[in-house]
């Protein structure tokens, strides 16, 4: 899965407002094999690496970065000028110098906007950073090591100059077909903004991030026969594209979410951690100072505000000594389950098909049935 996300990542570079993303592991787990993978099949006109840079060499590059992707080993954290490449789409800078004895002004411009792509061995950046990108975490299982070493000498050549070059057509395609389509939102997608998780401030850029991965989904999936364009030109992401982007993006989206140091979702795995370590039982804020080495007064903040965010819950009545416990919720969704949002939405055509991104195989959603139903692999 984490392929399809970063492969999305990388196409979403077409678009005005692209997606980026943190590849995060430890050492040896496999993030720039991962990264040089995926960017591997674009063209390479379409693709800056840089192993480190000034925070002034962006604004002097005098590259042009629109809709290309930025690729960045083993990042500690984007540089200001990045940051602002990605969230505004260019940079300017203002320098007056003395030439032959006259005070000149000169303007600098680089342009965007672009898809960055980062590896860090660093579960955890600066709020920032984190933000502005979608947090893709390597598999670090024992099993998924056995799967490696087991692999490694049955590895094939690889795909051929022939399949590289199908690959780089399909990303200049996709340019293409970017260049000429506006992509719009039909008005039952103000549905999947009523149900988003809203219990976390950085919701505020990670819910733009998947419209844009909504979008990026609807480019691709625009060459299918079926799909017209309205008189206007533009095309109307359809409930089959939201689907599929939520199947994909979902978890990614949560652990962003959670990898944010003192988020609600961070508080919910450290009072669920707590509770197991317990028997089960609920927490104290004593017991998450202890644990994590805060204060009592912080421990109390976080818990109040993963309370009203709904990660965790109350598990005793007010007692006469003000003693508070509490347990885990159950893992909130960022965005609301396809299926179950396809039952309630009104305006959406009965009989929704598409294949699974990670299964492969066919699901009809159709309201006759109650819910997903036809299920076969796809050929």
């Amino acid at each position: 899965m984490n392929a399809l996300v970063l492969l999305i990542v990388v196409i979403s570079r077409l678009l005005v407002r692209p997606l980026s993303a943190f590849v995060k592991g430890r050492s040896a787990a496999g993030k720039n094999w991962l990264a040089r993978l995926i960017l591997g099949l674009m063209p390479v006109d379409q693709v800056h690496e840089i192993s480190s840079a000034s925070k002034r060499a962006w604004n002097y590059s005098n590259d042009d970065f629109r809709h290309r992707v930025i690729y960045v080993q083993e990042a500690s954290g984007a540089t200001d000028p990045m940051r602002l490449l990605i969230s505004e789409g260019k940079l300017i800078r203002i320098v007056t110098t003395w030439v032959n004895g006259k005070l000149v002004t000169e303007k600098f411009v680089t342009r965007g906007p672009v898809a960055a792509v980062s590896t860090t061995t660093r579960s955890g950046l600066e709020i920032d950073d984190e933000t502005r990108h979608v947090s893709i975490l390597i598999d670090e299982s024992a099993e998924q090591t056995r799967r490696i070493v087991q692999s490694y000498t049955k590895q094939g050549p690889g795909l051929s100059q022939g399949e590289r070059r199908v690959w780089r057509m399909v990303h200049r395609l996709l340019a293409k077909k970017a260049d000429d389509l506006e992509i719009v939102f039909p008005d039952w997608f103000d549905e999947v903004a009523d149900s988003v998780f809203v219990g976390d401030v950085g919701v505020r850029r990670y819910y733009p991030a998947f419209v844009e991965a909504c979008r990026t989904v609807c480019l691709v999936r625009s060459f299918q026969r079926d799909r017209r364009q309205r008189t206007d030109g533009t095309l109307v992401v359809n409930f089959a594209d939201f689907a599929i982007t939520a199947l994909i993006f979902e978890r990614v989206f949560v652990e962003s979410l959670r990898s944010q140091e003192g988020s609600a979702l961070e508080t919910q795995q450290a009072v669920k951690a707590l509770s197991e370590s317990m028997d089960d039982k609920p927490i104290q804020a004593a017991d998450l100072s202890k644990e994590q080495g805060i204060s009592l007064d912080r421990a109390y903040k976080l818990l109040r505000e993963a309370e009203e965010a709904g990660t965790i819950t109350r598990a005793n009545e007010p007692e006469r000594d003000n003693r508070k416990l509490y347990l885990p919720s159950p893992r909130p969704r960022f965005i609301p389950d396809p299926e179950m949002l396809f039952q309630t939405l009104d305006g959406v055509e009965d009989g929704v098909r598409f294949v699974h991104p990670l299964t492969g195989k066919w699901i009809t959603y159709s309201r006759k049935s109650g819910g997903p139903k036809g299920e076969k692999k796809t050929g």
